[in-house]
């Protein structure tokens, strides 16, 4: 106390320590105050635009436009018991995987049928990772009397999903109120056919009168893009004497047929009642590149990864859609840039691109309905595999 006296008189400080004190508590808590308040305050703001919401509010204002978030699902397994002498299986037994730990319960009693039990079972891990192989050994965690210390899984019912990301939903979100509903136009069937869980695109075409065309894009890369299941050859109209007949088919095909004719299931306040629609899948477009001279090949991953990547990214032009007939080009300089600015100080003395007919070209254009893809990569002689 002498040595911090001293110094403030030093410095001709002569407020009571005491009196100090008091105040700088005062600020701090003055400080503290408006602080929280102001946090708070910027968080509000934040919920008042979907670009900026969080995932609660997100929700809502996808609610207000007809755009729910993708819960992910919870794996459903049918299990098999043999051998079975107890009348029945237990509701809520629960079955280990010795291997990766995971857990699943049974959801209802299931009688013996024969000396077999066929029952469906629940992972308690949500998303993907209760995705066991058919075939896998589980074990029972408290042994029954008459009932086997195994089961054995006999098909997945429900595939185990995770959530949907945020940052994808929000896209989905804004996509949906800056493109409102037109009554049919190419970009209500664009925003009908997205809202299918891995459909991350569509191409739309009105190629003759009263009948869209809409080439499907899966989620994916290079041509493995196709969506999945069937649809029966142009379904649109399906009406029988003022009866709506259910679609056949399956799959994400399925899914975007549904979502086209309404909002619901049941519903028709979608498609306009006239309307065509056929559901396609993309035409793909392989392009073959062949690098030669390349003084460092340890970039070859590399180089594949950027191709990939930049093919992939190409779009046919579709205007209504924002797709420049410049990002429709595939341009042999361009790539080639591409591949430059990530070897590093590595060089290459050729660099040719081929169409699907093996053609060398300089620059090709995407057609209708069409998506690229790198077909081969040959570096230096040798085959890079994709």
């Amino acid at each position: 106390m002498a040595k911090y006296t001293t110094f403030r008189n030093k410095y001709g400080d002569s407020t009571p320590l005491l009196e100090k004190a008091c105040v700088k508590s005062i600020g701090y808590a003055i400080a503290a105050v408006a602080s929280l308040i102001w946090r708070m305050a910027a968080w509000i703001y934040k919920q008042c635009f979907a670009q900026s919401a969080e995932l609660p509010a997100l929700k809502m204002w996808g609610d207000l436009i007809g755009v729910d978030f993708l819960e992910g699902k919870t794996t459903n397994i049918i299990i098999t018991l043999t051998n079975v002498t107890a009348d029945y299986l237990a509701s809520g037994t629960v079955y280990k995987d010795l291997a990766s730990g995971l857990i699943y319960k049974t959801i209802s009693q299931t009688a013996n049928e024969n000396g077999t039990i066929n029952a469906t079972a629940v992972c308690t891990t949500p998303g993907i990772a209760g995705n066991l192989p058919v075939g896998t050994v589980l074990n029972i965690a408290n042994p029954v009397d008459g009932i086997p210390a195994t089961a054995t899984i006999a098909s997945v019912s429900i595939e185990g999903s995770s959530d949907e990301d945020v940052e994808e939903y929000r896209k989905r979100v804004l996509r949906k109120y800056r493109n409102k509903s037109q009554g049919g136009s190419p970009l209500d069937y664009y925003n009908w056919a997205s809202e299918v869980p891995g459909i991350v695109d569509v191409l739309p075409y009105t190629l003759n009168e009263g009948t869209a065309t809409l080439y499907l894009v899966a989620q994916g890369s290079g041509n493995q893009r196709t969506p999945t299941g069937s649809i029966t050859p142009n379904p649109f109209p399906s009406w029988v004497n003022g009866v709506f007949t259910d679609f056949s088919g399956s799959g994400q095909f399925l899914a975007v047929a549904n979502a086209i004719e309404g909002s619901a299931e049941g519903e028709h306040d979608r498609r306009p009642m006239t309307a065509t629609v056929h559901l396609l899948p993309p035409n793909y477009t392989g392009y073959s590149v062949n690098i030669l001279g390349l003084t460092d090949i340890s970039y070859n991953n590399t180089i594949k990864e950027v191709l990939i990547d930049a093919l992939d990214k190409k779009r046919p032009h579709i205007k209504v859609l924002g797709y420049s007939s410049s990002n429709a080009k595939i341009n042999s300089l361009n790539l080639a840039a591409q591949v430059n600015e990530v070897i590093g100080d590595a060089t290459i003395t050729t660099f040719e691109l081929r169409n699907a007919d093996g053609d060398v070209i300089s620059e090709e254009t995407l057609g209708v309905g069409c998506l690229a893809y790198l077909s081969s990569l040959t570096i230096n002689g040798a085959s890079v595999t994709l």
